[in-house]
């Protein structure tokens, strides 16, 4: 990530006409579906076609799948159901799995707290069944112990770690301690359960869990997550351009938060040496 952004120049028809196939290519309908836009809804539908689908998802940073992925968990984790359903409708022409969407819910459920989660998971399961004509059933979980939950999640945290050992379980447990009770339950549940998961890949949760910290302002706990994401394969560019995603999922407020949140953390690996 440089510390200057390029400068570059879009007339308004380049911009328009980018929003218009971007939409059509997703949605798989004509582009003169979205002419209306403008007409029942004014300025606001002018900035729809021309700023979030004419210059933020024209944007290079995120491929169209990732930026999929991380709308979906900035929106669902602020419970903006709307957004979901319209977002997740053209998820699979980006790429997405149905199994994929639906775990980004789980993993809300994690960070942003079970209704949220319920509520994303509910519109998921309403649009999927309607268009299958059949109820969708999301598979339960499995189940384990908490010995082999323990085991997952020191596993999970070496690679957010970047360890190349797993700590021993007992140790990785007490030093969650520092937070009490919730730091029992953050480990069990939080990387003993949902992190071990395989329905999304770490570096797809990572950018999951980094998107709904940006949605809920949580800075703090973004100093562990955005080296975790690194960790995993996200690159700083990928990060920036979560940040930017922000800037119209839940407003800059937040989006200039999270991207100074990264800049701290790239410094601070950049004086480590990593």
């Amino acid at each position: 990530m440089t510390a200057e952004t390029e400068l570059t120049m879009a007339t308004h028809a380049e911009r328009r006409a980018a929003g218009m196939r971007t939409l059509s290519e997703m949605t798989g309908n004509p582009e003169q579906a979205f002419a209306g836009i403008e007409a029942r809804n004014g300025a606001f539908g002018s900035f729809v076609l021309d700023y979030v689908f004419g210059q933020i998802w024209q944007g290079e940073e995120l491929s169209r799948r990732d930026r999929n992925l991380a709308s979906l968990a900035m929106l669902g984790a602020l419970e903006r159901l709307d957004g979901v359903r319209f977002h997740a409708s053209f998820g699979p022409a980006n790429g997405l799995e149905r199994e994929e969407i639906a775990e980004v819910a789980l993993q809300i459920a994690g960070y942003s707290g079970f209704p949220a989660g319920n509520g994303m998971l509910d519109v998921l399961q309403q649009m999927w069944s309607e268009a299958d004509g059949a109820p969708y059933v999301i598979p339960p979980a499995a189940h384990k112990d908490d010995e082999q939950r323990h085991r997952d999640a020191v596993d999970v945290m070496r690679t957010l770690n970047a360890r190349e050992e797993a700590q021993d379980p007992a140790e990785a447990l007490a030093g969650m301690a520092r937070i009490g009770a919730v730091g029992k339950l953050a480990f069990e549940f939080a990387f003993g359960d949902l992190w071990s998961r395989d329905q999304l890949s770490r570096r797809d949760r990572s950018l999951v869990v980094v998107s709904i910290l940006v949605a809920l302002n949580k800075v703090e706990e973004l100093r562990f997550h955005i080296p975790g994401a690194l960790n995993h394969g996200v690159t700083a560019t990928e990060l920036e351009g979560v940040m930017a995603t922000a800037a119209y999922c839940c407003g800059f407020p937040r989006a200039v938060e999270g991207f100074r949140a990264l800049q701290q953390a790239l410094r601070e690996r950049e004086d480590a040496g990593d």
